[in-house]
């Protein structure tokens, strides 16, 4: 995100199937909004596996981060686990190159192609 970085206290999935039919559904994050990558794809999966959708074809997913709050003022929760502590200080530092940079500047080294 540039400029304001906000925070989502809901993360709703919507999945389009074959036929036109949408099933959503929504869910408040367990332990406050959040912005971390982590937290948002672990309630995503929740989610996803929550509908029990089976042999359905899909022809479209989204995820919506709804009742954002500025990210300054949520509270910052203490981890003792010390990988995801680590995670979540290389996700900042990333937000931050991208935000100076501009996007795509830094991120997973799986999601760039080999040089040559």
């Amino acid at each position: 995100m540039r400029g304001r970085e906000q925070a989502a206290r809901v993360l709703t999935v919507t999945v389009a199937c074959a036929g036109g039919s949408q099933v959503e559904r929504g869910c408040r994050l367990p332990l406050g909004a959040s912005a971390h990558t982590d937290d948002l794809r672990d309630l995503a999966h929740d989610l996803l596996a929550s509908l029990g959708i089976q042999r359905v074809r899909v022809r479209g997913l989204a995820l919506r981060c709804e009742d954002l709050v500025d990210a300054a003022v949520v509270a910052e929760q203490l981890s003792f686990e010390p990988e995801r502590a680590h995670r979540l200080t290389a996700e900042k530092a990333v937000d931050q190159l991208n935000n100076r940079f501009g996007p795509r500047t830094a991120g997973p080294a799986a999601t760039y192609r080999r040089a040559g």
